[in-house]
């Protein structure tokens, strides 16, 4: 047991400790092995699998869970503390709830679409593709009430309130269109789920990660939500009527740095917005810049903004090389961020992610707590508190993670043109960023380290132009 604990994933393994020491799982029986490690794993019929069966119907007393099939399995989700739950072998996080489409729903849904989703694909994210790919809200709405028999009207019902109902119907057993991205087992597993997710149930479903849709996806996040600007409002907005069978342009590709926000998107072909890709064209550069005038909301993300002003500043006189030599800079800026942000993460297993999200994503989270409406122009025009349910007021959290899961992703694939080109310099102040992080916890020092390295990464950039 102890070598097989040797290969799970480290992200696992910080998932056991946290579950094992949050309230929520006090005096549920847990043994160490001799060489200190959990004893994570147990049976039915052992003193310890006895032990937890009986501390869990305590529990579903003290809930007011009634003791019948299934009540291990309410228990465990109840109080669970984020209801997203660590991949053993891969360390993929996935949702507790039923979130992920089974197979002969896979197979509806790509046929409806012309898509090549899979099981392991959110169906929050689905919804969210194919809202970019140009498919009009009641299209989807209508879809997966038509298939569930929801009763609500696919002409005002919300995204998250179809979710929500189809979510339930198909965890209380009334519908197989949607699985858990972890299958109970209790008392056998400490927290109540098998180990290993979804992602990782199968051989041919170790790879998941690796398709392509998938590797799409999981990039459109690790550009849009390392972003800066108003992510929420920005996702609303490309979610409105307004593009309503037309897909949403990034005038600004999020890919090369530029923010994800209202305000700087435009209603595209579908097909011309494909072909678009990551290109940046003077005239792109004209439709920024106005915009930025009109509104003051700045264009470009953070660690990119060095090389914008220098782009900002010399674009017209060299309007030529925008879309080749200025468009490269830019990749090669994010391809080298996305590779610090990588080295944290893994240099850094017991901090690094607590760090990025302290100093780089808890900035957004305001943002969140909103609903927003705009103008034809993407300029909000008025916002009020969010209503939030049982399973979206944990947004943050799931927003945080895909950022993070994202930069395994983006530097995971050995198929990119642009490779990181770091100088021996900044990969020692890279050695030396992750060396004080692991040795104090003044993150305000490591984050001028981080945007040290950053700048004098774009200085060199802009150098070379």
């Amino acid at each position: 047991m102890a070598k097989e604990t040797r290969n799970w994933s480290h992200r696992f393994l910080a998932y056991m400790d946290m579950i094992v020491n949050h309230p929520n799982y006090k005096g549920l029986p847990i043994k160490k092995k001799a060489d200190g490690s959990l004893s994570w794993i147990t049976t039915a019929k052992t003193k310890t699998g006895k032990e937890r069966i009986e501390w869990c119907l305590e529990k579903a007393d003290e809930l007011g869970i009634p003791r019948r099939v299934g009540v291990y399995a309410d228990v465990m989700l109840a109080i669970h503390p984020t209801k997203w739950k660590v991949c053993q072998t891969c360390g993929k996080e996935m949702s507790l709830y039923y979130h992920y489409p089974n197979a002969n729903f896979v197979k509806a849904l790509n046929k409806e679409f012309q898509a090549e989703f899979t099981n392991c694909d959110h169906i929050a994210d689905i919804w969210d593709f194919l809202i970019q790919s140009g498919v009009r809200q009641t299209e989807i709405a209508d879809f997966l009430i038509s298939k569930s028999g929801l009763d609500l009207d696919p002409s005002i019902a919300s995204k998250d309130e179809i979710i929500d109902a189809l979510e339930l119907i198909c965890r209380k057993g009334n519908k197989k269109l949607l699985g858990p991205g972890a299958m109970s087992n209790f008392p056998d597993r400490f927290d109540g789920f098998h180990t290993y997710n979804r992602c990782c149930r199968s051989s041919q479903d170790k790879g998941r990660s690796k398709e392509n849709l998938k590797s799409y996806l999981k990039d459109r996040r690790a550009y849009e939500y390392w972003s800066d600007g108003n992510i929420h409002a920005a996702n609303q907005f490309m979610g409105s009527p307004f593009f309503d069978g037309i897909s949403a342009d990034h005038i600004g590709p999020v890919s090369l740095g530029f923010i994800h926000d209202p305000r700087y998107l435009q209603p595209m072909p579908v097909g011309d917005n494909s072909a678009k890709r990551d290109r940046l064209l003077a005239e792109d550069i004209e439709k920024i810049m106005e915009i930025y005038h009109r509104t003051g909301v700045y264009p470009m993300s953070w660690y990119s903004k060095l090389i914008w002003e220098f782009i900002s500043e010399n674009y017209k006189s060299h309007a030529e090389i925008v879309a080749t030599v200025y468009r490269d800079a830019l990749k090669q800026n994010m391809t080298n961020f996305m590779y610090i942000l990588w080295s944290i993460l893994e240099n850094c297993p017991a901090i690094g992610e607590d760090f990025l999200e302290q100093k780089l994503l808890a900035q957004h989270y305001e943002c969140f707590h909103y609903s927003y409406e705009f103008n034809t122009n993407g300029e909000i025009i008025s916002q009020h508190p969010r209503h939030f349910t049982d399973r979206n007021q944990k947004e943050m959290e799931r927003y945080k993670r895909i950022a993070i899961e994202s930069v395994y992703d983006y530097n995971s694939k050995n198929n990119r043109h642009t490779k990181n080109d770091f100088t021996d310099y900044e990969l020692s102040i890279l050695s030396s960023l992750c060396r004080e992080l692991n040795s104090q916890t003044n993150y305000d020092d490591c984050y001028h380290m981080l945007v040290s390295l950053v700048e004098t990464m774009e200085h060199r950039i802009i150098a070379s132009l």
